[in-house]
């Protein structure tokens, strides 16, 4: 696990400074604090910071091939790397080290720009070709361990964190206006995109193919959630009955679990109150010997977010020795402000700060952490994979009657003007939930894209048009946005194929081409590898993905979760497998309105941050006040402009926090 950086000149000038690259490594050294490496060449210099994992003392990066004309850094882990070393050992490869990363370069010389169907793993890496003068780029097949790139003054520079890139003088950080409105809509950002100009990410199951002699920056699809082609070493798999599922389920999360424990150091589990890590522990104990470390974090407050207790009861089940870190609202806001430097994007996702804090304490004892991330998105666990299908279907047989812009016109519209008094009305008992079921009564009488659209942003409820017409100001009313955030979910509808599969398929991929790569698995990343941290997700193994993908629709819609619950019935109690879903949250609202609300209040009070000119300060301050006055609720919405305002203070203003201290209560039980 370690973090890349590196720069490659496009214009085959050699105006490369080798001293960049280690302006940029210095930016991200809590990824790897074990070592850095470089490597210089002609018109590219690449490199890393290193945790060590794997082969501690003889894994040090760059890693070459046998003769010297293949240089890889590489950011990650490839867990069936022993299986593929004994193969290419076989076929002749001769091998320096016994890290995974010297792997990869041996796939390369073997099979080319196809060794991506041969690695079951988590990765980012850069890889030079001296002989073709290729500079390869890519990320695994869901997005598991990010890459930034940024074009500027004829270069291509990539980093694990956008930070590192900014280490570039001429690469002055600013606002892509145009993608604002998808963060203050969504939370997060859609595909590509960054809230920095000339920023953007490297999707997901995608590399980049850099060639400056042929003036070649193509980038190619290797893996797509919906059109999976499966291992073409493995025959195609697609049981016939819910029974041969749960079967070939146990099997494939057995062997996940199992290779995802190799390590040379220690490691444990984040541990919720919830199935998903429950299955990963109970397959840990079976693999892991003596007692499991397990951690999991908590509130000094009693909210349904709290898992301590159900978690605490898993663990002793197991005999893990078991860890709780319980923080209040004070600790909170002092992760809550280094949260915002290291996740370097605006990212609204409140859990995350809590994930920040545990993994600032799990860190002292172990190096590598698994979870349990991954089975709500394998086996629709979501109210979007139970509700979001059926408003396909029945869109669809309204449009054998009337067309979409005509039940848009006489009811998908009327109910929209509610959206005003939503704010009001989230206040009030009984009431409250109307502004989260109206919007859902809408969706069928909208034109489909802009109906999950609006469902997955839950429009209405946390942004509106009605609150955009009266708070953008006019360069940001200006500036495009919903224009731009539709065409952006425009193009993951269709890499989902929603229309030309079955509704559950297209909902299931959906689910995980947005939400995944955007705030679960690029925030899980960063709140982790903040405190040096390797965060492993045994779900997302790229057979058990293929496998739950490939599902008949009719297995995915059983029950919540059921082929899972089905599978680990033999290791889970029935306590454990009968509990239902609970997020795990945080209590920002009760802290919001409660210990935090005066600093928040502040904040986005301040003249300063009311004359940026993104929104109109009249309308802006009348909003707040409201809010905080508890006439009306804007607490998401209230969250993303906290968000925004202080990630412009760390990144655009120059204001980054220093790391907080640790301000969490511990307690080991077990």
């Amino acid at each position: 696990m370690c973090g890349i950086v590196g720069q490659i000149d496009l214009q085959g000038r050699d105006r490369l400074d080798p001293a960049l690259t280690r302006a940029m490594t210095a930016r991200i050294a809590h990824r790897g604090p074990d070592g850095d490496g470089y490597f210089d060449s002609p018109g590219v210099s690449l490199g890393m910071r290193r945790l060590s994992i794997i082969d501690v003392a003889g894994g040090d990066q760059p890693i070459y091939n046998e003769d010297g004309s293949l240089a890889i850094v590489f950011n990650g882990e490839i867990y069936n790397y022993v299986e593929l070393s004994e193969q290419l050992i076989a076929r002749g490869h001769r091998y320096a080290t016994r890290c995974d990363t010297e792997t990869v370069l041996h796939l390369y010389e073997e099979y080319g720009l196809d060794l991506f169907d041969h690695l079951r793993g988590m990765y980012a890496f850069a890889l030079w070709d001296s002989r073709r003068g290729r500079l390869l780029l890519a990320v695994d097949h869901i997005g598991i361990k990010p890459l930034y790139l940024a074009e500027h003054d004829g270069r291509l520079l990539f980093a694990s964190e956008i930070k590192a890139l900014l280490a570039d003088p001429g690469l002055a950080p600013r606002l892509n206006l145009g993608a604002l409105d998808t963060y203050l809509s969504f939370g997060y950002m859609l595909g590509e995109e960054t809230l920095f100009a000339g920023i953007r990410r490297l999707k997901p199951g995608h590399y980049l193919l850099v060639e400056p002699g042929a003036g070649r920056v193509e980038q190619r699809s290797f893996w797509q959630w919906s059109t999976i082609e499966h291992d073409p070493q493995k025959p195609a798999e697609r049981p016939e009955s819910p029974e041969a599922a749960v079967v070939r389920l146990r099997e494939l999360l057995r062997e996940s679990v199992r290779i995802h424990l190799r390590s040379d150091v220690p490691l444990g589990l984040f541990l919720s109150g919830g199935i998903d890590s429950a299955s990963v522990l109970a397959l840990m104990t079976e693999f892991e010997p003596g007692s499991v470390e397990t951690y999991t974090v908590g509130y000094d407050m009693p909210t349904g977010d709290n898992e301590l207790a159900q978690a605490r009861r898993t663990a002793e089940h197991f005999g893990a020795t078991h860890h709780e870190h319980v923080i209040d609202a004070e600790a909170w806001w002092q992760h809550f402000l280094a949260y915002i430097y290291h996740n370097d994007e605006p990212v609204d996702n409140p859990a995350a700060v809590s994930l920040q804090a545990l993994a600032q304490v799990t860190a002292r004892d172990v190096r590598v952490i698994l979870n349990g991330t991954g089975g709500d998105e394998l086996f629709c666990g979501y109210s979007s994979h139970a509700s979001w299908p059926g408003m396909l279907d029945m869109a669809a047989r309204l449009d054998r009657f009337l067309p979409g812009r005509w039940r848009d016109a006489a009811i998908g519209r009327p109910l929209g003007l509610l959206e005003p008094w939503y704010p009001a009305l989230k206040r009030h008992r009984i009431v409250g939930a109307l502004p989260y079921y109206i919007p859902r009564w809408q969706m069928p009488f909208l034109p489909g894209g802009e109906a999950l659209r609006r469902a997955a942003s839950f429009e209405g409820y946390a942004l509106s048009g009605g609150l955009r017409r009266r708070l953008y100001g006019a360069d940001l009313a200006a500036a495009g946005g919903e224009a731009l955030k539709a065409q952006w979910y425009d193009q993951i509808l269709a890499a989902a194929r929603v229309g030309a599969v079955d509704p559950v398929d297209a909902v299931q991929a959906l689910v995980a081409l947005t939400w995944l790569p955007g705030d679960g698995l690029l925030v899980a990343d960063k709140v982790t590898m903040a405190h040096s941290l390797e965060l492993r997700v045994p779900f997302f193994d790229r057979p058990l993905i293929d496998f739950a993908a490939n599902l008949p629709p009719s297995f995915k819609t059983l029950g919540n979760k059921w082929l899972l619950r089905r599978a680990m019935q033999p290791y889970l109690p029935a306590w454990a497998l009968e509990r239902p879903k609970q997020w795990f949250g945080s209590p920002v609202l009760a802290w919001f309105d409660g210990p935090l609300r005066e600093r928040i209040q502040s904040i986005l009070l301040d003249r300063g941050a009311l004359a940026r000119d993104l929104f109109r300060p009249e309308a802006l301050e009348r909003l707040l006040t409201r809010h905080f006055e508890r006439r009306e609720d804007h607490v998401q919405l209230v969250t993303r402009l906290l968000i925004l305002e202080l990630w412009q203070r760390a990144f655009l203003d120059g204001q980054a926090p220093a790391a907080p201290a640790i301000l969490v209560r511990s307690g080991e039980t077990g």
